[in-house]
């Protein structure tokens, strides 16, 4: 994990771990307290400002909230540059296990702000309240379900943090996996990246992406779809493409839903509340990766 800029100043001492279900405040210290050994067990903490969201200049009121987060994924419609985020959370939406892992990640805390836990890197990111609703009014974000909106203000302000120390990591191939990255710039973190990336984030789960640009990888693949018609609930997967067919776009990531005998059932993050079918030949033609990760 990348360092950066910690949210909270030492306020008063915390000791004990049963703070840590207490108010951010509690969390903070007890953190900022601790010795090594402890802070390396206990995720660390930022805050995403208002400053990071988009267009904030131009909201008119973000002192209200009536934001909704129940720890469940409802349904969404992308807006960013980002289909690889919001595919690989409806691919974990896609499976029983990916749920319980989606409902660990974004809580309410006792003050209405939000904390967003990102497992695979020990972090948390809090939004406060006003942030959150400013990010909502912006227009930028993923329309309709919230929890999904934390999720992507979330990673917008961790991938910032991780741009803005890039020069001094000098990591080759670096990426969101080993708290480095190169997808993306400041201005607009959020456009690039890998579905393995935001599964790995919020499950600390490794998927397999299996490439066939060249029909290649067509047996593996197969493979993969076998494994998701067989068991679906086990497997959270997404794809691209590097053919158009059918209405696929390609360059654009898609959370893979089910598999019958004759099609792939898709969902577009453009509309995650419906489904596309390509006919299963036509996806293993046209098709450029698959990431797979066991649940």
């Amino acid at each position: 994990m990348v360092n950066s800029v910690s949210i909270y100043e030492q306020k008063n001492n915390m000791h004990c771990k049963k703070q840590m279900s207490c108010t951010n405040y509690d969390i903070k210290t007890l953190w900022q307290k601790a010795d090594d050994k402890i802070k390396n067990a206990f995720p660390k903490y930022y805050m995403a400002d208002l400053n990071s969201i988009k267009n904030v200049k131009y909201i008119v009121d973000y002192s209200k909230f009536n934001s909704l987060i129940d720890g469940k994924i409802g349904h969404s419609k992308q807006t960013q540059y980002d289909c690889w985020l919001l595919s690989g959370i409806n691919a974990l939406n896609n499976t029983t296990n990916g749920k319980k892992f989606l409902k660990q990640t974004v809580k309410n805390l006792s003050n209405d702000d939000i904390l967003v836990h990102f497992k695979g890197v020990n972090c948390n990111i809090v939004i406060p309240k006003e942030t959150f609703e400013a990010a909502k009014q912006s227009g930028l974000y993923a329309k309709g379900d919230d929890d999904t909106v934390a999720i992507e203000v979330a990673v917008e302000f961790y991938k910032k943090e991780l741009l803005k120390n890039n020069e001094q990591n000098k990591t080759f191939g670096p990426n969101i996996i080993n708290g480095k990255t190169v997808v993306g710039a400041l201005d607009n973190p959020l456009a690039g990246g890998y579905s393995s990336d935001i599964m790995f984030l919020l499950t600390g789960k490794y998927s397999e992406t299996f490439y066939n640009s060249n029909n290649e990888n067509a047996k593996d693949i197969k493979n993969c779809l076998e494994k998701i018609k067989k068991s679906p609930d086990k497997f959270a997967a997404t794809c691209n493409f590097r053919k158009a067919k059918h209405g696929i776009y390609i360059n654009h990531a898609y959370s893979i839903k089910n598999v019958d005998n004759d099609f792939v059932i898709l969902v577009n993050p453009h509309n995650s509340a419906e489904t596309e079918k390509i006919p299963i030949n036509d996806f293993l033609n046209s098709v450029r990766t698959v990431t797979i990760l066991g649940l």
